[in-house]
């Protein structure tokens, strides 16, 4: 588990790393795949397992907010059932951290979560998902937006979205954005090879943001200098402030 430059967590922790989804924009797969980071890659991006890595957050005994699976998609259609259980099971134990997973799947997602509590709950811990687990969905475009209705279905407070890389237009007039039941967005640019943002890509965003009651909204460091909300509802404990 390492502490990390991300604005929004303190921690990530890849006992997972690899992903087949083959997105053109990966930064973890360019990542995975420097020789420079090979000691901590040894498989590149290919899915991978490491079970050594499974007690890390149980090293940090103060609460922190933990990435999951940063260099993966733990949800992902190539992903063991067993590799998910262990995972969920050391977030049981490590209660005290605040748990963000994020993913491109979130119909899996629900299946699995759903089939953990159910198969472990009255034996271990109350049968639902804690309060202290965040669950999102990457969104690129106007493409993927189906992904926030799927999230929806999964039973939990904690729902939140990434835009990032933020591509293209998210919303249109026959499609516009619905986030209710959203309780964080967060916005990122696409960098090396960088794509600018526009106003008018994130302003239906935010207009969004406040239909569905005023979602707090985080934008990243990649974000031009006039995207300045840095609004988060889950602890973080490292300084947020943008740099200048």
């Amino acid at each position: 588990m390492n502490k990390t430059k991300i604005e929004w967590c303190d921690y990530t922790w890849n006992p997972v790393t690899g992903c087949l989804h083959g997105c053109p924009y990966c930064y973890a797969k360019r990542t995975a795949e420097n020789p420079f980071y090979r000691r901590a890659f040894p498989y590149k991006f290919e899915p991978h397992f490491y079970p050594e890595r499974l007690n890390d957050p149980m090293k940090v005994k103060k609460p922190q907010t933990i990435f999951v699976c940063s260099m993966a998609d733990l949800f992902g259609e190539w992903v063991p059932d067993s590799w998910i259980n262990s995972v969920f099971m050391e977030m049981v134990i490590g209660y005290q951290h605040t748990f963000i997973m994020l993913t491109k799947n979130p119909v899996k997602a629900k299946h699995k979560l759903i089939d953990f509590f159910y198969q472990f709950g009255e034996k271990f811990f109350p049968s639902q998902i804690p309060q202290n687990w965040w669950i999102g969905v990457s969104i690129e475009s106007s493409q993927f937006t189906g992904r926030i209705d799927e999230l929806r279905n999964i039973p939990t407070n904690n729902r939140f979205v990434s835009f990032e890389p933020l591509l293209k237009s998210v919303t249109s007039e026959d499609f516009p954005l619905d986030l209710t039941g959203i309780k964080q967005v967060i916005i990122g640019a696409q960098t090396n090879p960088s794509i600018e943002v526009t106003p008018e890509m994130v302003q239906p965003i935010g207009k969004a943001c406040q239909d569905a009651h005023n979602i707090p909204m985080f934008c990243k460091d990649s974000m031009p200098m006039w995207a300045v909300r840095r609004e988060l509802v889950w602890p973080l404990h490292k300084s947020s402030e943008r740099p200048e």
